[in-house]
């Protein structure tokens, strides 16, 4: 089609051309509407579930590392007690040849050594989990030392109670610490599914509404060119090409103009 052909074809078959585009382009939009519109339905669902499900393991963590942490304190606090009685024991001569392993000043310096680590290292779960087995390892080394000895002294009884009871709590600090690293693995699972679906409906839910924008654009359009096809009305859209007629400028050529005008008019205030 040259430039006559062009300039041959009326207002008429043109708007009837743009209605035809705009009529295909709306029939495509019903059917991917409703398809991103499933796809936001599917993943709302999931990812709420996804999210709750994580949310709920980190509550159940949250819950055993306090039940860890409380663990730990009281049976560093039982620790402490029984090396007070095993001061004792030797301040009253209880025991006269100790290990010097054993010895009051490097007991409490390990004990007040890990509690230190405990309440201030932020490291990984098997840093926290080789805290732990180090109050075991301790607490072994008491019971073996109590059990070398008379356990006739009250003293010592007491002793042997409290470090029975750390070991107790020391078991239970390091069970929760093992299911809390379980759980925490379960719950990077899910929070990876929450963010896979949480995405899906978000970009699912843009699309709908992008979709849906042009869906009401399109609409309109179509009623548009429709009333001007049926009235055979096109005056006011044929203003450039009857100033061409004319023998006027075309639409490029007069906003050419007005920039250089505006340019000419803007050099002349800066001088």
């Amino acid at each position: 089609m040259n430039a006559d052909d062009l300039l041959a074809v009326t207002p008429k078959l043109l708007a009837q051309a743009i209605l035809h585009r705009r009529e295909r382009l709306a029939d495509l939009i019903p059917d991917e509407l409703d398809a991103r519109k499933n796809e936001q339905h599917e993943a709302e669902p999931l990812a709420k579930s996804a999210r709750e499900e994580r949310d709920n393991i980190n509550s159940k963590v949250a819950s055993l590392k306090n039940e860890r942490n409380t663990s730990q304190k009281k049976a560093g606090d039982l620790f402490e007690k029984a090396n007070n009685i095993r001061e004792q024991i030797f301040a009253e001569g209880g025991i006269k040849t100790p290990d010097p392993k054993w010895a009051q000043e490097k007991l409490a310096n390990k004990l007040k050594e890990i509690e230190n680590q405990l309440e201030t290292s932020a490291g990984t779960h098997k840093t926290e989990e080789r805290f732990i087995n180090e109050m075991k390892a301790l607490i072994k080394e008491h019971e073996e030392w109590v059990e070398e000895r008379s356990s006739s002294q009250p003293l010592v009884k007491e002793m042997r109670d409290a470090q029975k009871k750390a070991r107790k709590l020391i078991d239970s600090a390091q069970k929760a610490h093992a299911a809390m690293v379980e759980l925490a693995e379960a719950n990077a699972t899910r929070h990876d599914e929450f963010v896979k679906w949480e995405e899906v409906r978000r970009r699912s839910t843009s699309r709908a509404q992008k979709l849906e924008s042009a869906q009401k654009s399109s609409q309109l359009a179509l009623e548009f060119w429709k009333e001007r096809i049926v009235a055979d009305n096109f005056e006011d859209l044929l203003t450039d090409s009857t100033r061409v007629s004319d023998g006027g400028m075309s639409s490029k050529a007069v906003a050419k103009a007005k920039r250089l005008e505006r340019d000419l008019k803007n050099g002349g205030e800066e001088e």
